[in-house]
């Protein structure tokens, strides 16, 4: 007698791997995150820690909240902008798909929120889930490109005020640009070279299966129309004014936590260490790690602050605020809009 399903069935196999697949990227971004958390706070001395987090102005860090809040409108307002040569889309359906994809990669390994959100609003709005991916794409570079411009801007003002930052800021700078400038070299190709970039995809895909071949060519033909907002000057230019206002606000959100714990004296090396603290961050948490960046976030918070000679245990309280604040609101705000959609968390992340 055999069961209705085999044990040998490939479907049941390749769920088999998949879960433990997923397993040990888990177990692997725990590793990565209790590395970096130890080297993080290895120095911090927790009583001080305790006494800085109570005395704390939590004016000023509910502030930080409503900024960071602000920011994720303005990325909203800027995939809205992306998303227009295809479908005009409002703010106000966007909005609870974004922060669903951000409050993922906070719950969940391998920053999933990515493609739940492009497969979520393909759902919703009935559009290629390869064309939203498209666009959370163009954000990436966007954001990249956003960053090394603070990047730059937090190395010029340290110059005219003789501050000293560490060597490694002008080398993230320049890694940072190879990287995103290869990125935008890419896609400003596949839009600009459309016919080219077929033709040569083509010849590549010519070994595959018939079937194969015209389905991963339809991908790239949806994927290049995710990119037509960058055909309209216009676009492009609303496109880095939101890129910077995403960043200016966070970066805001960032002095203010600053101040909130008395890290620093003056407004100005507020300001520059929060433009550097905030490139770092982000720059750190693309290290593979336990959802939501715990451990590269603080580790890189600490080493940005160490900078500006704010000592381990008042960076670890600002370190651990604001992430603290970026994590509960954005995570909050995820799950009540998945509550609201009658989804299970389960089916969100499914993709």
């Amino acid at each position: 007698m055999t069961s209705g399903v085999s044990r040998h069935s490939p479907h049941v196999t390749r769920h088999t791997h998949l879960n433990s697949r997923r397993v040990l990227t888990f177990l692997l971004s725990l590793a990565v995150t209790a590395l970096f958390l130890a080297l993080a706070l290895s120095r911090v001395d927790f009583g001080k820690l305790g006494r800085a987090l109570a005395s704390a102005d939590y004016r000023l860090v509910a502030l930080a909240a409503c900024c960071t809040l602000s920011g994720y409108v303005l990325r909203t307002a800027r995939w809205q902008c992306l998303l227009t040569p295809t479908k005009r889309i409002p703010i106000t359906r966007l909005f609870p798909v974004l922060v669903i994809g951000f409050a993922l990669n906070n719950l969940l390994p391998g920053r999933p929120g990515e493609f739940a959100r492009a497969y979520w609003l393909g759902k919703r709005e009935h559009l290629s889930k390869t064309l939203g991916m498209a666009t959370v794409i163009v954000e990436r570079v966007a954001d990249g490109i956003a960053l090394i411009a603070f990047l730059l801007l937090a190395l010029a003002a340290s110059a005219l005020l003789h501050l000293d930052l560490p060597p490694i800021a002008e080398t993230l700078a320049a890694l940072a640009t190879v990287l995103f400038g290869v990125a935008l070299a890419g896609l400003l190709f596949l839009l600009l070279r459309e016919q080219l970039a077929l033709s040569l995809f083509q010849r590549v895909t010519r070994v595959l299966p018939h079937a194969l071949a015209a389905r991963l060519e339809r991908m790239l033909g949806s994927f290049v129309v995710g990119l037509h907002s960058l055909k309209s000057a216009r676009d492009v230019a609303a496109i880095a004014l939101l890129s910077l206002g995403v960043w200016a606000a966070e970066g805001a959100s960032y002095f203010l936590m600053l101040s909130a714990f008395g890290a620093l004296p003056s407004a100005v090396s507020h300001a520059i260490a929060a433009a550097f603290t905030m490139v770092l961050i982000n720059l750190g948490i693309m290290i593979p790690a336990a959802p939501g960046g715990v451990g590269p976030f603080e580790a890189a918070a600490i080493f940005a602050l160490a900078a500006f000679g704010v000592n381990e245990t008042l960076a670890a309280s600002v370190a651990l605020g604001s992430h603290a604040v970026q994590y509960l609101l954005i995570t909050g705000l995820g799950l009540l809009f998945v509550w609201r959609a009658g989804m299970s968390l389960a089916v969100a992340s499914d993709v």
